[in-house]
């Protein structure tokens, strides 16, 4: 709990017991999630109280994963190994906005 938190275990037990409590229940509930998808097994599982139909899936395009997806497989930036693409604030779109 204390590297998920990034806290000392004394300043961890310092807490209220049930503050405790609730954090270690959060932590456990959250590990129990895919780590890939983010659902839990009891929510598609009709014997937990889940139904085999509980999501649906959907697709969503993000533009700046577009941009750097582009930009990836150019081969001026495929080509050189150890080539990262990131985003960054377009100013001059930002100034104009303000």
């Amino acid at each position: 709990m204390c590297a998920a938190y990034g806290i000392a275990h004394s300043a961890f037990l310092a807490w209220p017991a049930e503050d405790r409590d609730k954090a270690i229940w959060h932590h456990v509930r959250r590990r129990s999630a895919c780590s890939s998808c983010g659902t839990r097994p009891e929510e598609w599982d009709p014997a937990r109280g889940g139904h085999p139909q509980a999501y649906k899936a959907t697709a969503r395009r993000c533009p700046g994963c577009a941009q750097t997806a582009d930009l990836h497989s150019k081969p001026a930036v495929a080509d050189v190994p150890g080539t990262k693409v990131f985003l960054v604030r377009n100013q001059e779109v930002s100034r104009a906005q303000s």
